[in-house]
């Protein structure tokens, strides 16, 4: 049993619920922002910003829905503080996105091993970024919290794949929006699942470790 009482397959389908809704809810900012974007044709730098900017909203639906559950097995958690960073983490998640669009004529041409090397490093901090910021909270109440980090960086890699093998595929250049934002809804929806999944699993098995030391870091 955890902390609030309730059985790990209580927890896992109460957050996988929950989290996927928010998680869906909250992706659909950006991706109505990109389906703004292909609709009237943005250029890069606008529509990037716009795509961050919109990230935060992301950020901050996902971090309130977990922090809500996870408050239930933690009652200290600052759940203020956990949106904040999660919103923070989300922009910079999509600013890591947009970072290889804005700058092509920079890279374009290096060598492809040079290529290859900044998309893994790149590509490892966009996938790190919300993780590392629910860490900076995380590691106050639980111990071993930087296995967060990994966990979340494995869901974002499963989700981002089942979106981008969904959505990219379907979209053309001159869609009416409806259908623009019909095809980003049924690729966030299966990035949605994918994510509450895993970071459910993760937040089981975190949960169950005992309390490290408090921090006032």
């Amino acid at each position: 049993m955890l902390p609030s009482g309730q059985s790990p397959r209580q927890f896992f389908l109460a957050w996988l619920g929950w989290v996927a809704l928010g998680e869906f809810a909250g992706f659909l900012i950006p991706t109505a922002a990109e389906a703004l974007i292909i609709s009237v044709g943005l250029d890069d730098l606008p529509g990037a910003a716009l795509v961050v900017i919109a990230g935060a909203g992301e950020g901050a639906v996902l971090g309130a829905v977990q922090g809500w559950r996870l408050s239930r097995e933690l009652p200290n958690l600052d759940r203020r503080r956990f949106v904040v960073l999660t919103a923070a983490a989300a922009m910079l998640a999509w600013a890591l996105g947009m970072l290889p669009v804005v700058t092509a004529p920079a890279w374009a041409e290096w060598p492809m091993a040079a290529v290859l090397v900044a998309a893994a490093v790149l590509g490892f901090a966009l996938l790190a970024s919300i993780g590392t910021g629910q860490w900076l909270e995380l590691r106050r109440h639980t111990a071993r919290a930087w296995l967060w980090i990994l966990a979340t960086a494995g869901a974002w890699l499963v989700g981002l794949g089942a979106f981008f093998a969904i959505a990219p595929p379907l979209w053309n250049e001159g869609q009416p929006l409806v259908v623009v934002l019909a095809i980003g809804a049924l690729g966030a929806a299966a990035m949605a699942v994918s994510v509450a999944a895993v970071t459910g699993w993760s937040a089981l098995h975190l949960l169950r470790r005992p309390a490290g030391p408090r921090t006032t870091a």
